[in-house]
């Protein structure tokens, strides 16, 4: 008996003496989820890109592909993270910080097929859904970017010279934020101010099937309010969507914060670009006065009574078809005072719906629990975002950071 006393502490001693970094997935599984909050590829989301995607080696950053987000796991720390480039066949670690951030590039070769896939692993050792994150990546050196410049210079010139028919004929006619609404917006940008200056940097280019072209832009902008004579500038990073056809783009979609459009921003942008460059960006209000407002209340209906977004929308669990959602509740906030509003869609990009208040259950304002339809659900397809209206008058704020469901 003390010999198999002897064995059995031998055996614990030598696991707890292995390295430190090879022992933190032992003890237990967990019921949490573990996702990312965001990713990106070169500064494109990665939600939004086709599985086959291509980049283009003249616009790659020191000619490397960089992998960048951040992971979460409820109430467990993220572990590990690593990057498959070749199927799964082998794993490369991720950079990753105490926050759950993580970074990953590499230099890749021209014209060859990378199968890439993510994993992250939480400290009790579960794993997020690795197929959901599958992309087949290469890096062509075809000249993409200038069909896209000439469509994107038309735009900026004819915008300059407050030329909305000009303007139009860069847009697709099947846009996503609705084509009338930009042809209106951008009538009304041209009343809101003068003197503009605008700006851009082609950041990244990468195309994916169905001839849809993702493209992630720096701007810089300085414009005169025609209402108060008061010079505002902003800059930042968006995101577009082409459409390309033979050698000739057009625009799909666009992201907030918006550089065209800003008059009616709540119904041209889809969707808001999570970057740290997009402090303060410029925004028109329904009367056409001119404000610098944080990126997450850009499109809000209230413009000068904002209300803000939920912060920090999150799944804390999910077992089919409960899944636990929490969001941190900014300044100005009480749940007496406002509803929160949730929709959902099989798209990032839309089309959302209103879900039936019914489903939620339990919980508090701000960390509750929605029950999935069975009709419209199917793994890794349903997005979420919240929103807040205001009990007094029915008007909503801006929208929450999307989650989708893993």
């Amino acid at each position: 008996m003390l010999k198999k006393l002897a064995l059995l502490l031998l055996l614990f001693i030598s696991v707890l003496s292995t390295d430190a970094s090879a022992k933190w997935w032992i003890f237990g599984q967990s019921e949490e989820t573990v996702a990312t909050r965001y990713l990106y590829l070169n500064d494109i989301s990665f939600n939004e890109l086709d599985q086959q995607v291509t980049l283009y080696r003249d616009l790659l950053p020191d000619g490397r592909v960089i992998l960048r987000g951040k992971a979460q796991s409820g109430k467990s720390q993220i572990g590990k993270i690593e990057v498959s480039l070749d199927n799964r066949e082998s794993w490369q670690p991720a950079r990753k910080d105490a926050n759950g951030s993580f970074e990953f590039s590499f230099t890749p070769e021209l014209n060859k097929t990378y199968d890439l896939y993510v994993k992250i692993l939480n400290t009790t050792g579960k794993s997020n859904e690795v197929e959901e994150t599958y992309r087949q990546l290469t890096v062509s050196d075809s000249d993409i970017e200038s069909i896209i410049r000439t469509t994107l210079d038309s735009m900026v010139q004819a915008y300059m010279e407050e030329n909305p028919r000009a303007f139009m004929a860069s847009v697709n006619p099947d846009f996503a934020g609705d084509y009338a609404f930009l042809d209106k917006a951008v009538r009304q940008d041209f009343g809101a101010f003068d003197g503009l200056q605008l700006a851009y940097t082609l950041n990244n280019v990468a195309s994916g099937s169905g001839g849809k072209v993702y493209v992630a832009l720096s701007y810089n902008r300085l414009v005169t309010s025609a209402y108060s004579g008061e010079t505002l500038s902003d800059k930042g990073l968006t995101e577009f969507t082409f459409s390309l056809n033979g050698n000739r783009a057009t625009v799909l979609s666009m992201k907030n914060p918006l550089i065209f459009g800003l008059s009616d921003a709540a119904n041209v942008a889809n969707g808001t670009v999570n970057s740290s460059e997009n402090d303060s960006v410029l925004a028109v209000g329904p009367d056409g006065t001119l404000d610098l407002v944080p990126v997450t209340q850009v499109g809000d209906d209230s413009f000068g009574g904002v209300i803000p977004a939920p912060e920090n929308l999150t799944i804390v669990s999910f077992s089919y078809p409960d899944l636990e959602m929490h969001f941190d509740i900014p300044a100005g906030i009480s749940e007496a005072d406002y509803d929160k509003v949730i929709q959902w869609s099989t798209s990032p990009t839309g089309p959302w719906l209103d879900d039936d208040m019914g489903s939620f259950t339990g919980g508090t304002f701000n960390q509750f629990t929605v029950h999935c339809r069975p009709e419209i659900w199917t793994p890794a397809t349903i997005y979420y975002r919240i929103a807040f209206e205001r009990k007094a008058d029915s008007e909503r704020g801006a929208w929450s950071n999307l989650i989708f469901v893993p």
